[in-house]
């Protein structure tokens, strides 16, 4: 399908919905306008009908033009300007010098409204490159959306689209993007919308959680279409949902409700205006239940009908707080948004009848007493509503709802708990609503949509041994030196023969934290990650960080540092809650954080590129601590139910790192064995029978058995192959596996889908020491599969370049080598002009004096005639019989085997014949220097990856780079080495003078990979 057809098709899924269709070169306006004036003009008088007659409408109109063109402050506070302009915030001054807001859209009835979708819509100015979007949907001649497709069946998809509207469209015109609600980019199989300029990781999809999750491809997209591109959803978006953080706290920001969000904000405010009294929010952990409440709240405060009421933003931690002000003294001011410092504060917001947002603790509700505010139009919207939420009235929760008594209450949370002790569902939800959940956002929907990534489980379980009779003679030795009494000693056995004992044994420590070290360097941090490290008390968590500490300044990691590059050291910092009471441990004082230490603390750990890369905590921030850049969690305390729940999610946060690194799960390293326990955790409450709770989680130790099995039909499947030997990773096993399955129907298919399957297993295990023995079969395997990749049609290429990504591209091209088949035939070369430049400088290489007619030859030479000239120059400039002789013939009767049959060979050939004519005439200028020459699977093959398998977005540079490593390792290895580590060390130097030159760091990727396939393909001893 072309880009065109695909773009008409999302214009006919736009008409049923209320839109009408002009093409954008129809449309009333010069291609410099933003605004289509006459439809705005017209809008302004109907929609305003008895108070426009008062104005110069013409006037009104240029002022609104006005301000949709600049952009003073930047696009986020222009965009924010307009759109509250847009909804009618904006009050304009009549000939008698009265003040009224004029509307400019009509909110209420969507389709009163001027809807118009326009294709191909011009854009330009004098001085700057003329632009064209691919769909604008215009309200009332306001540009409201922006479209970017691109073909279904292109190497490029959503996110080049989404590049292009911010990098090109919106740097180059921000005015046109002033009135922009959202934008959108599609390839056809997938949709996203985001704000403009927002990072390509923002967008998101937009779907409904009454679809079946199943729905996929261009069923997706059109029902996304149908769904987002409705224009009650663009005009509620713009009313309700479009909230900015232009505060001046930080970056300037604008939010978009994820549908989601946008569903369970409307259910609550429905819930509200219907007098219900309550409602459970269950969305998985990490999907954003913090900016729901954000929404909710912006909803019910601009509702008139829920008459001024006072929504209080509950959590039990303060990060809420911090998290929401921005947003709501952006909308409101500050007069109507709240922080009580102190309960007195709270007590005394709630008793003056003060409205608007009042973002709070739960703590500051105790001892509020009972009946401190009476109104029913006070809605508390609860964070984390599993925790410290209880009917009993001594509760903190307990107090709050004595002192709120007839508040509405909605309780958001990624972990309803239902048992003896808490009843989430009874506490919050109404019995009327399935299962008393009002809104469901499941995992699978989480996970489909992106919004969050998976969790893999690594068991990483800690062993030890003990003689219980030798441990109990020595403490029945040491008591009695100490003339201890019976209840003595069962005082001491209690206190120090439980669990703690053992995690705090030196040994124990150290074996932990040298295996944190050790994956983490391994894994994590060269992909810019960082990680959170749980202990099992505090005390413990003060020794890890000392021991990490000390493990990080070891020579080991600075080998790993210094082959990354990022930092010359990193470090661990500890973060536990440590109390002014007169009673806390000495020991810990040290350790207590301010507020304002502790936000920088997280702020650093939040930075990519700033040392700190280590959190070591107890039960501070194993939840409610957003991290996206927070890859891996060290687990080494036994935690159970919904406290284990929270915790294992830290890591399930989306980011993409300032290189481009997309974080695709996140890993916890389980040190106590709590795998059946997590499995627990996450089984649904609600379920009716037994479940493992939406499969986010998954333990390595699965992925690894699946390796095996998937591996072991491999095996099976080529068991017949006569003489293989699955360690030999060769060429003769290569093309014995590929006859027999050419030779074997079906085949072919089979072996396919299993490699493909152990391709995308392989990243996430490969470190795993399991799997170490199948390493030389996965790269057997894994040069089979290329060359079936090789036959593949370019349609059936794209689509498997498209599922493996370019992760599982590296992984195959780490172990393909390079094969040639020989032939016989000898055709004459057909030559371009790039051919005969190629020819021309070969011949003046082998045939130093030229007959005059040499440049005047109409008939192509063979490849036979090329080599007879270059074996003439051989013979007559080296010594026949000698080494260098025997080497380069080798290379004439290796051109010789070569396959010459359409021009792009003849150009190869050529470009191999002129390698070998250069070498022979070095030979013949030092005759005393060693020639050394690398068999054919040795060289170029680089380059060959790059010809063969280049993925999408590969640029000239990228290429000439490949080209330039292959060439530049060549060279180097021709040197003279007093041994390999001497001669590999110089292929390293070599390699990254490369990269400097292209401006890349040597460090990370590629340059890893780079490093990985010169080891497979060059050192070679």
């Amino acid at each position: 399908m072309r880009e065109r057809e695909f773009q008409n098709l999302m214009i006919q899924w736009s008409l049923p919905v209320g839109w009408g269709y002009t093409a954008g070169r129809s449309l009333l306006r010069e291609t410099t306008q933003t605004v289509v004036v006459s439809q705005l003009r017209d809008a302004i008088l109907r929609l305003n009908p008895g108070v426009i007659t008062g104005f110069d409408v013409d006037s009104v109109v240029e002022e609104i033009v006005a301000t949709v063109n600049a952009v003073d402050g930047g696009m986020v506070r222009a965009n924010e300007l307009v759109l509250n302009l847009l909804c009618g915030h904006k009050e304009f001054r009549d000939a008698d010098g009265v003040w009224h807001a004029l509307k400019v859209i009509d909110f209420e009835h969507p389709t009163a409204n001027t809807l118009v979708v326009s294709d191909e819509v011009t854009i330009t100015v004098p001085g700057k490159i003329s632009r064209r979007f691919d769909l604008v949907y215009w309200v009332n001649g306001l540009p409201l959306v922006v479209v970017e497709v691109k073909s279904p069946t292109a190497k490029s998809g959503w996110a080049d689209a989404a590049r292009e509207i911010n990098d090109v469209y919106a740097t180059e015109y921000p005015w046109f993007f002033t009135p922009n609600v959202f934008s959108v980019a599609s390839d056809g199989l997938k949709l996203r919308f985001g704000a403009a300029g927002a990072p390509v990781n923002l967008w998101q999809p937009f779907r409904s959680t009454d679809d079946d999750e199943n729905l996929s491809g261009q069923a997706d997209v059109r029902r996304s279409v149908e769904l987002l591109l409705s224009p009650a959803t663009i005009l509620d978006m713009l009313a309700n949902f479009a909230l900015f953080d232009t505060s001046g706290d930080g970056a300037d920001m604008k939010y978009l409700p994820r549908y989601p969000q946008m569903e369970a904000a409307h259910l609550i405010h429905e819930r509200v205006l219907e007098g219900g009294s309550k409602g459970l929010i269950w969305h998985h952990q990490g999907s954003g239940k913090t900016l729901l409440m954000v929404f909710a709240a912006a909803l019910l405060l601009a509702d008139t009908r829920t008459e001024s009421p006072t929504i209080i933003l509950l959590s039990d931690r303060t990060d809420l707080v911090r998290q929401t002000s921005g947003v709501f003294t952006s909308a409101m001011g500050h007069a109507y948004f709240h922080k009580p410092a102190t309960s007195q504060q709270l007590r005394s917001l709630l008793a003056d009848d003060v409205r608007g947002v009042i973002s709070t603790t739960v703590h500051k509700f105790a001892d509020a007493g009972t009946n401190l505010s009476t109104r029913g139009n006070i809605i508390v919207l609860v964070d984390e509503a599993h925790r410290t939420q209880s009917a009993k009235s001594k509760s903190l929760a307990g107090q709050m709802r004595a002192a709120l008594p007839h508040a509405k209450f909605f309780g958001m949370t990624g972990t309803p708990v239902r048992n003896l002790a808490t009843d989430t569902f009874a506490l919050f939800g109404e019995e009327s609503d399935p299962d008393r959940v009002l809104h469901r956002y499941s995992v699978s929907r989480s996970l489909l949509d992106e919004a969050t990534v998976p969790v893999m489980l690594d068991p990483h379980p800690v062993t030890f041994e003990i003689s219980d009779s030798a441990l109990q003679a020595e403490f029945d030795q040491f008591t009695d030196e100490f003339d201890l009494d019976d209840p003595d000693r069962e005082a001491l056995s209690r206190k120090f023969g439980r669990l703690t004992s053992v995690f705090a044994n030196p040994d124990r420590i150290h074996t932990v934290c040298q295996d944190i070290v050790d994956h983490y360097l391994a894994s994590a941090y060269r992909n810019g990650l960082k990680a959170q490290v749980v202990a099992y008390n505090r005390e413990l968590a003060v020794a890890y960080t000392d021991k990490i500490n000390e493990l990080l300044a070891g020579f080991e990691a600075s080998q790993v540092l210094t082959e990354v590059g990022k930092h010359e050291r990193i470090t661990a910092e500890v973060n536990i809650s440590v109390s002014d009471s007169k009673d806390e441990d000495p020991a810990m004082r040290p350790h207590q954080l301010s507020e304002v230490d502790e936000e920088k603390q997280k702020r650093r750990f939040l930075t990519p590129d700033d040392p700190l890369c280590f959190l070591v905590v107890t039960a501070k921030l194993m939840t409610g601590f957003d991290a996206p850049n927070e890859g891996v969690l060290y687990l080494d305390k036994p935690l159970k139910a919904h406290n284990l729940f929270q915790t294992i999610t830290r890591p399930n946060r989306t980011w993409v790192s300032p290189t481009g690194f997309v974080k695709t799960d996140g890993v916890v390293v389980d040190y106590i064995g709590l795998a059946e326990e997590v499995q627990r955790a996450v089984v649904d409450p609600t379920a009716r029978g037994a479940g493992k709770g939406g499969g986010f989680v998954t333990d390595l130790t699965e992925l690894v058995a699946e390796f095996r099995t998937t591996f072991a039909r491999i095996e099976d499947l080529v068991a017949d192959v006569d003489g293989l030997d699955l360690t030999i990773h060769g060429y003769e096993s290569v093309r014995a596996i590929n006859i027999f399955l050419d030779a074997t129907p079906g085949a072919a298919e089979v072996f396919t889908k299993d490699y493909r399957l152990l391709a995308r297993l392989y990243p996430l295990i490969n470190t795993d020491k399991r799997v170490a023995k199948y390493r030389g079969g996965f790269g057997l395997f894994g040069s089979v599969y290329t060359t079936l990749f090789k036959k593949s049609s370019d349609e059936e290429r794209k689509e498997r370049l498209g599922e493996l990504g370019p992760m599982v591209l590296e992984i195959i091209n780490a172990h393909v080598h390079s094969f040639s088949v020989a032939a016989s035939q000898e055709e004459a070369l057909v030559l371009d002009a790039q051919g005969i430049t190629i020819l021309k400088e070969l011949l003046a290489l082998v045939r130093p004096k030229p007959d005059k007619d040499d440049s005047e030859d109409k008939t192509p030479p063979s490849a036979a005639e090329i080599l007879d000239h270059i074996k003439a120059a051989l013979e007559k400039g080296v010594e026949p019989g000698s080494a260098k002789y025997t080497a380069l013939a080798e290379r004439i009767k290796q051109l010789r085997d070569r396959i010459i049959q359409n021009a792009q060979d003849a150009l190869e050939f050529l470009s191999e014949a002129l390698r070998v004519a250069r070498a022979i005439v070095d030979a013949e200028k030092h005759p005393d220097e060693a020639v050394v020459v690398l068999d054919d699977d040795h060289v170029g093959v680089l380059s060959r990856i790059i010809h063969d398998h280049a993925p999408s977005g590969l640029t000239v540079t990228e290429r000439n780079l490949a080209e330039e490593i292959d060439q530049v390792v060549t060279r180097t290895l021709a040197r003279s080495w007093d041994n390999a580590d001497a001669r590999n060390r110089g292929v390293r130097r070599a390699t990254a003078a490369v990269f400097r030159r292209y401006m890349l760091k040597p460090v990370g990727e590629p340059y890893d990979s780079t490093v990985a396939y010169i080891e497979a393909h060059y050192l070679v001893d």
